[in-house]
C-alpha cells in the first residue's frame, strides 16, 4: 500500500470518528434538553388523585418507625388500622431526601408545603421514566447490536405520550416500572456472563439485589421479577446444557447474598412488619384483592375491579399500545426463527417474551384487581415495547426506520396538544369508537389545575366568589384556586343544602355521575384526541341553584 493510500485510510477513519463524536454529541444534547423539559413540565402539572393519599402514607410510616422505637405511642397502631397499610416506601426514602435536597434551591411560595413537595416531586418521578428509557435502550441494543437504531428506539420511548404522561406524575406505578427494568437489564447482563462462562462479580449480585428490592418495596407484587429470573435461568441452563443443581452449586453463596439482601431492604421498606413478620401473607391476600368498589369504564362497561373479564388487559393494550408495537407483534412470528438464531437473543428476548405472557395470563388466572386501565401493569409495556421493536427490526431495518419516525413526529404533535393529559392517550383504533362513552379518561383528577385556573379567570364564577366550590377530592382543585374563593368542600361525602347556590366541579370519573337539580354548565376542560373533532372530556365545572 503506498503512502498516499495511508493517508486517505487515516483521513477517512478520523472523518468517520469526528461524525461519530458530532452523533453522540448532538444525540447528548437532545437527550439533555428533554431532561430539562421534562422538569419544568412535570412540575406545572396538576396534582394527581392519589398523590396526597402517598404522602399521606409515607407519615403513617414515619411515625409508625418512630413508635416502633419507642417515640411515639399510637403510631403503628394507625398505620395498622389505615386501608392503603400494605404500601412500601422504598421510593419514599429516596424522594423525601431529594425534597429536602431540592427544596433548598426551588421552593413555590405560592403552594403550602404539602403541596410543593408533591410537585417538586414530579421531578424525579420523571427522572425515573427518563431512565427507564435509558435502560429499556440498552436492553434492545443487547439484541440488534445496532447504535444508532437503540438511539431510534429511545426516542420513540421518550416520546410515546402515554409513558410520558405516567413519567409526569404517577407516584408509585412509574418508580415501579423503572425497577423493573433495571432489574431486568441487571439480571440479563448476570445471565449473559454465566452464558459465557465469564465470572460474575458479587457486585453485580448486591446491584440485582438493590433494583429487585426497589421493586418490592414499593408493591408486595414486584415479587412477579422472580418470576422473570427463574425463566431467563431456565432458558440460560437449557443453552449451557447445565442442570439447574449445577448452575446454582456454583453460585451458592452469590444467590444467597443477593436473596438475603433483597429480603432484608424489603423488610426495611416495610415498617407494618416489623413487630409482626407474619402480616406478609395478610399483605399478599390484600393487594390481591385490593380496592373494593372500584370500577374502570372499558368498552362502555364500568368493570368491577374484583371481578374482571379476561379480556380486560387485552382489550385496554389494543387501545394504549402504539401502532409500532402491534405491527411488531404481528410480525414476530416471521421473524422468531432469525431473532432466536443466537443464544444471546434467546436469553433477552425469550425471558421478556415468555415473561410478558406468563404474567399476563398469571393476572387472568389469579383473577387479580386491576383499575385504572393498565397502571397495575405498566412495567409490561416497556417490555412489549422492545418485543415489537426487535421484530421489525429483524423483519426490514427501512420499514422500523420509517414507522419509528412517523410515529416520532405524530406523538410530537400529540404531546403538544394533550398536555397534561397524555395518560390518556389512546391509539388510531380509538377513533372508530366514541371514546368519551366508552374508556376511562381523566381517573387521576390533574385536569384539575386547568380548571381551578379557568374558574380564577372567569368573570361569570367570580361574581359567585362568595359560594362554595365542591369537588371530589378537594385536593385537586383546593391548592391553585385563587384567595377569592375561600370555601372548597369535598363533594359526594358532604352535599350541599337544598337552598345553597354553589358551584360544581367534576372531572371524568365523577361526570358520568348525575348533577344535582337546577345545574347550569360554565367551563369545560377538553382537547382532541390525535388531532382530530371530537373532544376529550376532562372535566366540567357548573354554577348550581
Amino acid at each position: 500500500m503506498s503512502v498516499t493510500d495511508n493517508m486517505q485510510n487515516k483521513f477517512s477513519k478520523k472523518s468517520i470518528n469526528l461524525t461519530k463524536k458530532k452523533y453522540n454529541y448532538t444525540f447528548n444534547l437532545f437527550l439533555f434538553f428533554y431532561l430539562i423539559l421534562g422538569f419544568y413540565f412535570s412540575v406545572n402539572t396538576g396534582m394527581a388523585t392519589d398523590e396526597p393519599v402517598d404522602q399521606y402514607i409515607w407519615k403513617l410510616n414515619v411515625e409508625a418507625i418512630k413508635n416502633f422505637f419507642g417515640n411515639n405511642e399510637d403510631g403503628y397502631f394507625n398505620l395498622l388500622e389505615y386501608e392503603a397499610r400494605f404500601h412500601g416506601i422504598g421510593f419514599h426514602y429516596i424522594s423525601q431526601l431529594y425534597l429536602q435536597l431540592i427544596s433548598i434551591i426551588i421552593d413555590f411560595e405560592e403552594f403550602s408545603e404539602d403541596t410543593s413537595k408533591i410537585l417538586l416531586n414530579h421531578s424525579l418521578i420523571f427522572f425515573t421514566y427518563f431512565l427507564s428509557g435509558i435502560i429499556s435502550k440498552k436492553i434492545v441494543n443487547l439484541i440488534i447490536k445496532d447504535k444508532s437504531y437503540s438511539n431510534l428506539f429511545l426516542v420513540f420511548y421518550l416520546c410515546y405520550p402515554y409513558l410520558l404522561g405516567h413519567g409526569f406524575y404517577n407516584p408509585k406505578d412509574m418508580p415501579f416500572l423503572f425497577g423493573w427494568i433495571l432489574s431486568t437489564y441487571i439480571s440479563i447482563r448476570i445471565f449473559l456472563k454465566i452464558y459465557r462462562s465469564e465470572n460474575v462479580p458479587l457486585l453485580k449480585f448486591l446491584f440485582l439485589s438493590l433494583s429487585t428490592a426497589f421493586v418490592l418495596s414499593i408493591r408486595i407484587p414486584g415479587i412477579l421479577i422472580l418470576l422473570q429470573y427463574l425463566i431467563t435461568f431456565i432458558i440460560t441452563s437449557r443453552l449451557i446444557k447445565e442442570p439447574f443443581h449445577k448452575i446454582i452449586k456454583i453460585y451458592f453463596y452469590k444467590i444467597f447474598i443477593f436473596l438475603f439482601f433483597t429480603l432484608l431492604l424489603t423488610f426495611i421498606s416495610y415498617p407494618i412488619f416489623w413487630k409482626d413478620p407474619m402480616l406478609i401473607f395478610d399483605a399478599i391476600n390484600k393487594m390481591k384483592n385490593f380496592p373494593y368498589g372500584v370500577c374502570t369504564l372499558t368498552l362502555g362497561r364500568c368493570m368491577d375491579a374484583m371481578n374482571l373479564p379476561s379480556s380486560y388487559i387485552f382489550t385496554w393494550l389494543f387501545f394504549k399500545l402504539p401502532f409500532l408495537s402491534l405491527v411488531g407483534l404481528i410480525l414476530f412470528p416471521f421473524t422468531e426463527k432469525k431473532i432466536f438464531s443466537q443464544g444471546v437473543q434467546q436469553i433477552i428476548l425469550g425471558s421478556i417474551l415468555l415473561t410478558t405472557i406468563s404474567i399476563i395470563f398469571l393476572l387472568i388466572f389469579l383473577e387479580a384487581s386491576l383499575f385504572d386501565e393498565l397502571r397495575h401493569i405498566l412495567y409490561i409495556v416497556p417490555l412489549i415495547l422492545i418485543i415489537s421493536f426487535s421484530s421489525i427490526y429483524f423483519f426490514s431495518k427501512k420499514l422500523i426506520l420509517y414507522i419509528s419516525i412517523l410515529s416520532i413526529f405524530s406523538f410530537t404533535i400529540q404531546n403538544i396538544n394533550m398536555y397534561p393529559y397524555q395518560y390518556t392517550w389512546l391509539n388510531l383504533f380509538s377513533n372508530f369508537i366514541n371514546v368519551n362513552n366508552n374508556f376511562e379518561l381523566d381517573y387521576w383528577g390533574v385536569s384539575g389545575r386547568n380548571i381551578a385556573n379557568k374558574i380564577n379567570n372567569n368573570d361569570q364564577l367570580l361574581r359567585h366568589n362568595d359560594k362554595c366550590i365542591y369537588v371530589a377530592p378537594k385536593h385537586i382543585i383546593e391548592p391553585f384556586i385563587s384567595a377569592d374563593y375561600n370555601c372548597v368542600k369535598p363533594f359526594f361525602s358532604i352535599y350541599p343544602k337544598s337552598t345553597e347556590k354553589y358551584i360544581l366541579v367534576k372531572y371524568t370519573r365523577n361526570i358520568r355521575r348525575e348533577n344535582p337539580s337546577n345545574c347550569d354548565l360554565i367551563i369545560e376542560e377538553s382537547y382532541n384526541l390525535n388531532l382530530f373533532k371530537d373532544k376529550l372530556i376532562m372535566g366540567k365545572v357548573f354554577i348550581c341553584n
